[in-house]
C-alpha cells in the first residue's frame, strides 16, 4: 500500500484510527473523550503528572486556510480552558510549512513544535510504518489506494463492471459485524468460505468486503459468472488469487441443475484451493438453495463444503451495528449539513436504532427520498418507521406486477409457507381471476419480491420484515384484493385462521366485513377442512375439540348460523372419548357461553363428556391406576354434572391406600426430586379425605420421604443460586446503557459536519 484515501473514512472511523495510531506514536494509552461544544477534546491521556490532548479534524474537503481559521477561532479558547500539558492536532487536511508555523504560534503554550501538527501526509506516513495497525482497521484497509486501484483499474482481473460499481459504494456504508468476522475467520483458516443466509441480510456485501480484504493482502480478484470451470482457466501458479462466485446455486430456485458434473468439479476445486497457498474462494447462496442442493447432490454434504459454510443472521445486526449503519448512511448521504446534524439528537436517532422495523434499506430509501424532495428528514424517518405503510404502499400499489401483489396477498394468509404450498395457492388464486398462473410467472414474481419484500429460507417463504406484513394486512383491509377469489384459493386451515385473526384486530374491520360478506364461502371451506382434521393435527395442544372451539368462535365473529350448526352436529353423541379431557372441558365452556348454541345442547354435551370421564375414572380405579385416576378425579371436580361421584371417591381412597402401602413397603432409596409432585399429591389427598389414620405407620414413612425430597430440592436450589447468582444490572452498566452511550458519542460527530 503506497497511500490511503482517508477522505473515504467517516469522522468516527478517523478518530478511532487516530486513537490507535497516536497511542503507538506517543507510547501512551489514549481514550476517546466524549465530545461536547464546551470541551474541545477528542483523544486524551491523563497521567499522574500531565495531560495530553489529541484534536482530530477529519475535514478532507476543507482548505488549510479554513482549518487554521476554525482551529484558532473555535478550539483555541477551549484549549486555554483545558490547559493541557501537550496539544496535538491530527487532520486530513494537508498542512504546509507556513501553515504549521501559524498554528504553532497560535497554540505556542501547548504545542511543543511543528512535529505535534500532523497533516494528512504525516498521518499516512505513520500508517505506512505500521501495517499491523492498518490490518486491524478494516475500513482503513478499504481506503488504501492500492486496493482502490486494483478494483477500479485492473480490468484484466475484473472482466465485468459489477465489482467496480459495487465495491466503492458498499465500502462507504458497510459496518463490520459478527457475521462478517465469522466469515473472515473461516476464510483465513480454510481459504474457502460459503456465505449463506436469507436475501437482504448482506451476503454479497460481506463477500465484497472479504474480497477487498484479500485485495489489500495482494490478491487479484476474479469474478466467476458462469461455471466453476472458469477458475481453472483463470488459475495462475505463484499468483495470489481470490475467486468470487456470487449466487453459485442460482438466484431464486433450483430450476435447473448445476452444469453437468459441476458438483464434483466444485468439490475438486475446493480441495485444490485449500491445498494451495495464496488461493481463496468466496461463494454466496441463499441458505434454502444450499439445503435443497444438498438433498440433490450428495457431494455438497461433504465436510469440504459443510465446514466452509458461514450463515449470516439478522441477529448479527445488534444495536451498536444498527447505530453505525444509520450513522454511515447519514454521513455519506446527499443531505445538507444542517439536516445531517439533526441526527446528533438522541430524540432523532434513538427511535430509528431501537425500532422493531429497523431496516437498512428503509433508512437508505428515506434518506434518498428526503434529500430529493427537500423534506424534514428527521420527521420523515420517524413517520416511515412508525408507519412503514408509507414506504411500501408506493411499491405495492404502483411498482409491482399483479403477479407479485397476488403473491403477497396469498403469503399473508400463510405468514410463512413452503414453496409448494405457496405456489399451489397462488396458482389457484390467479386461475380464479383468469390471470396467467404458469410456473414462469410464479418464479418471476418470487424473484421480483425476493430480498426486498420477502425472504426464502430453507424452502420456506416469509415476509422480509414485520412492516411489510403489516402493510399487506392494511392492503387487504382496504379492500384492494379479490377477496372472494382469495378465499376460494386457500388450501390449508391455517390460512382461514390467519384471516380470522386479522379480522379480530382493532384495525381489521375491513377484513371482518369481507369475511361476513362471504360467510357462505368461509363456512364451506371450514367444513370441508374439518373432514380430515385428525390427519392434520400434529401439536400436543391441538385436537378435534380445539378445532371445533375455534370454529365456534369464528361462527360468533361472523354471526354464522351455518358454522354454529356444524359445531352442534359434530358434538352430538357419539363424540370420541379419546380426546384430551382438558380440551373437552374448554369446548364445554365455549358451548355453554355461546349465544348461537341452545342451552339444552350445551348441557347435553356436558353430560355426555362428564359421563365418559366418570366411566373412565371407574375403570382406572378398578385397574389400580392411582395416578391417572386422581387426574380424572380433579378434572371431574371442575366439570360438575348430575352424575354421582360418591362411588368414585370411595374407590379412589382405597386406591390411594393401596399405593401408600406399596410405596411404604419399598426399601429406602436416594430420594428423587422428580417424584416429589407424585408423593405430595398422594399425601395431600389422604389428608383431605381424613384417611391418613387408616395406615398411620405407612403414612409416616411416605410423608417422611416426601419431606426429605422437598428438603433436597430446596438445598439444590440454594446451591444453584450460590453458584449462579442473579445478576442485576447497575444503572448505566447494562448492555443497553453502554450501547446508548456509544451511539450517542457516535452521532454527536454529526454536530461537526462542515
Amino acid at each position: 500500500m503506497d497511500s490511503f484515501e482517508l477522505g473515504r473514512l467517516t469522522d468516527h472511523d478517523f478518530e478511532v484510527v487516530c486513537r490507535d495510531l497516536f497511542s503507538d506514536v506517543l507510547g501512551i494509552p489514549l481514550e476517546i473523550f466524549p465530545r461536547g461544544r464546551d470541551r474541545g477534546v477528542d483523544l486524551r491521556h491523563t497521567g499522574p503528572a500531565r495531560t495530553t490532548v489529541v484534536q482530530c479534524k477529519h475535514w478532507p474537503s476543507a482548505t488549510q486556510k479554513t482549518l487554521i481559521r476554525r482551529l484558532i477561532k473555535d478550539e483555541l479558547p477551549k484549549v486555554r480552558a483545558l490547559a493541557p500539558d501537550r496539544y496535538i492536532v491530527a487532520t486530513t487536511v494537508g498542512l504546509t510549512v507556513d501553515g504549521k508555523e501559524e498554528l504553532r504560534s497560535a497554540f505556542s503554550t501547548y504545542v511543543r513544535g511543528t512535529g505535534d501538527l500532523y497533516g494528512v501526509d504525516e498521518i499516512v506516513a505513520e500508517l505506512l510504518r505500521r501495517p499491523d495497525l492498518v490490518q486491524r482497521h478494516f475500513r482503513l484497509w478499504l481506503s488504501s489506494t492500492a486496493v482502490l486501484q486494483t478494483v477500479l483499474n485492473q480490468d484484466q482481473y475484473l472482466r465485468s463492471s459489477w465489482l467496480r460499481k459495487r465495491l466503492p459504494g458498499v465500502a462507504d456504508t458497510f459496518v463490520p459485524h459478527e457475521g462478517f468476522e465469522r466469515a473472515q475467520q473461516l476464510l483465513d483458516t480454510q481459504q474457502v468460505c460459503v456465505i449463506a443466509g436469507i436475501p437482504g441480510v448482506g451476503k454479497t456485501t460481506v463477500a465484497l468486503m472479504l474480497t477487498a480484504w484479500l485485495i489489500g493482502n495482494g490478491y487479484e480478484v476474479h469474478e466467476i459468472t458462469q461455471d466453476v470451470d472458469e477458475i481453472g482457466t483463470l488459475w495462475r501458479e505463484g499468483t495470489r488469487q481470490v475467486f468470487l462466485y456470487d449466487d453459485f446455486l442460482g438466484r431464486t430456485t433450483l430450476d435447473t441443475s448445476l452444469n453437468k458434473n459441476e458438483d464434483n468439479r466444485l468439490l475438486s476445486v475446493i480441495r485444490d484451493i485449500r491445498e494451495t497457498p495464496g488461493k481463496a474462494l468466496v461463494m454466496t447462496t441463499r441458505d434454502y438453495l444450499l439445503e435443497h442442493a444438498r438433498l440433490r447432490y450428495d457431494r455438497l454434504v461433504a465436510p469440504d463444503v459443510s465446514d466452509a459454510v458461514s450463515v449470516i443472521r439478522l441477529t448479527d445486526l445488534h444495536r451498536q451495528v444498527r447505530g453505525q449503519i444509520l450513522y454511515n448512511h447519514v454521513h455519506h448521504s446527499s443531505l445538507p449539513p444542517d439536516a445531517k446534524r439533526r441526527f446528533a439528537d438522541p430524540k432523532v436517532w434513538r427511535p430509528v436504532v431501537q425500532h422493531k422495523h429497523f431496516n437498512p434499506r428503509l433508512v437508505q430509501e428515506t434518506l434518498r427520498l428526503s434529500a430529493r424532495r427537500g423534506q424534514d428528514i428527521a420527521a420523515a424517518m420517524r413517520k416511515n418507521l412508525d408507519d412503514p405503510r408509507r414506504v411500501w404502499e408506493r411499491i405495492v400499489e404502483n411498482e409491482l406486477t399483479d403477479g407479485a401483489v397476488h403473491m403477497l396477498e396469498v403469503l399473508f394468509t400463510f405468514k410463512s409457507a413452503g414453496l409448494d404450498d405457496l405456489e399451489k395457492s397462488w396458482r389457484s388464486y390467479r386461475k380464479k381471476m383468469d390471470r396467467a398462473a404458469d410456473g414462469r410467472t410464479f418464479r418471476r414474481a418470487l424473484q421480483l419480491l425476493d430480498g426486498t419484500m420477502i425472504s426464502v429460507e430453507q424452502g420456506r417463504v416469509a415476509f422480509h420484515n414485520p412492516s411489510i406484513e403489516d402493510y399487506v394486512r392494511f392492503h387487504l383491509d382496504a379492500g384492494r384484493a379479490h377477496f372472494s377469489e382469495l378465499l376460494k384459493a386457500l388450501v390449508h386451515e391455517e390460512q382461514v385462521q390467519r384471516l380470522v385473526a386479522a379480522a379480530r384486530m382493532a384495525d381489521g374491520a375491513g377484513i371482518l366485513a369481507r369475511l361476513r360478506e362471504h360467510e357462505s364461502i368461509v363456512s364451506t371451506i371450514v367444513q370441508s377442512m374439518g373432514d380430515d382434521v385428525e390427519t392434520r393435527l400434529w401439536r400436543e395442544d391441538e385436537s378435534r375439540s380445539t378445532h371445533l372451539e375455534w370454529v365456534l368462535e369464528t361462527a360468533e365473529l361472523l354471526d354464522s348460523a351455518v358454522l354454529a350448526a356444524y359445531v352442534m352436529q359434530e358434538t352430538l353423541s357419539p363424540f370420541p372419548h379419546f380426546e384430551p379431557f382438558p380440551h373437552l372441558e374448554s369446548l364445554m365452556g365455549s358451548l355453554d357461553a355461546s349465544p348461537l348454541v341452545p342451552r339444552e345442547h350445551a348441557e347435553q354435551f356436558r353430560e355426555q363428556v362428564t359421563d365418559a370421564m366418570h366411566g373412565e375414572l371407574l375403570e382406572s380405579v378398578a385397574a389400580g391406576d392411582w395416578y391417572w385416576s386422581i387426574a380424572l378425579y380433579h378434572q371431574l371436580r371442575r366439570t360438575p354434572s348430575r352424575a354421582s361421584r360418591e362411588q368414585a371417591t370411595e374407590s379412589l381412597v382405597q386406591n390411594a391406600l393401596e399405593e401408600l402401602r406399596r410405596l411404604a413397603a419399598q426399601p429406602e432409596r436416594e430420594p428423587h426430586i422428580a417424584h416429589l409432585e407424585l408423593l405430595e399429591e398422594l399425601v395431600d389427598f389422604l389428608l383431605k379425605q381424613g384417611a391418613k389414620d387408616e395406615m398411620p405407620e405407612e403414612f409416616a414413612v411416605v410423608y417422611g420421604r416426601a419431606e426429605r425430597v422437598f428438603a433436597l430440592r430446596e438445598a439444590r436450589r440454594d446451591e444453584w443460586l450460590q453458584k449462579h447468582p442473579i445478576q442485576r444490572d447497575q444503572p448505566g452498566h447494562s448492555d443497553a446503557a453502554r450501547d446508548h452511550v456509544l451511539i450517542t458519542e457516535l452521532m454527536r460527530r454529526l454536530d461537526y459536519t462542515l
